[in-house]
């Protein structure tokens, strides 16, 4: 009969996945997780079976945060094209308080895995979409409220942010200024004031 755990696997994992963001997967070795989640080897095997599976559930476990996260800033009371400013307000909010430069973990993971592991690829753009159509959808609830013209493909524009994102958490690797990712967030969201309907604009009272 197997031995119960006595460790709280959560916690393992948040820890694992914070040192993954830090190191990255090929330089984090075994011997740094046993130092970091406090497990002998032979309990981090039995529970995780090796380094790969444990850490795509610590990717998992990245996500299911940064999608609950990314779920409430784009559903708070406010018009759907202020709630996007508020979302990159936020991340700028973030790169600035991130001291160590660590950016998003799915991100850092698709520029250090090699092209060809595509289960860890399929895994992350499987997560990456689910983000993007959550910004569909507020930009579709904005065409749906006149804020876009018709011609407006929300799903374009949602693809567009998403690039910005990439673009933002990259600079954020390098240590780009505060100043110059602000700028950055200011020319991206520029295009979607820009599509505001003419009949909208000049007649207010309709919004």
């Amino acid at each position: 009969m197997a031995r119960p755990q006595k460790f709280d696997q959560q916690q393992v994992l948040a820890r694992a996945m914070l040192l993954f963001w830090r190191k990255g997967y090929a330089n984090t070795s075994i011997k740094d997780l046993t130092e970091t989640t406090c497990l002998k080897p032979g309990s981090l095997y039995g529970a995780f079976k090796n380094k790969r599976t444990l850490f795509l559930q610590a990717l998992d476990h990245y996500f299911s945060s940064l999608d609950q996260e990314v779920s409430t800033l784009l559903n708070v009371d406010l018009p759907p094209l202020e709630r996007i400013r508020k979302f990159f307000d936020h991340i700028l909010e973030q790169a600035e308080a991130d001291e160590e430069a660590r950016g998003c973990l799915l991100v850092n993971t698709l520029l250090e895995i090699p092209p060809e592991d595509a289960e860890i690829s399929q895994r992350i753009s499987d997560m990456l979409l689910q983000i993007e159509n959550r910004f569909c959808q507020v930009l579709q609830e904005a065409q749906d409220r006149g804020e876009l013209v018709r011609d407006k493909e929300p799903k374009i524009l949602a693809s567009l942010l998403m690039t910005g994102i990439f673009g933002l958490r990259i600079y954020d690797r390098v240590q780009t200024s505060a100043k110059r990712k602000k700028a950055v967030v200011d020319s991206l969201l520029s295009i979607l004031p820009r599509a505001i309907t003419e009949e909208v604009a000049t007649n207010p009272a309709r919004n």
